[in-house]
């Protein structure tokens, strides 16, 4: 199951560097079409446990989850 999470950041290369250490997120930088962003917040595609994704995002200080989309 694949779940979009907003995360509000003011810097979108941590937030993606730090999701791509679990390898089941992704948020954009070196894909086609780049960063995706929703009402001022980061998109996030999470391909595995969301709530770990949520957790390591929060507890890392690279930026503060919104909600699911």
């Amino acid at each position: 199951m694949v779940i979009d999470i907003l995360v509000k950041t003011d810097n979108p290369d941590r937030l993606d560097d730090t999701v791509n250490n679990f390898g089941g997120a992704v948020v954009g930088r070196g894909v086609a079409g780049g960063y995706k962003m929703v009402d001022d917040c980061y998109v996030v595609r999470c391909f595995g446990d969301v709530g770990l994704v949520k957790f390591a995002i929060q507890n890392q200080g690279c930026g503060e989850f919104i909600r699911e989309v």
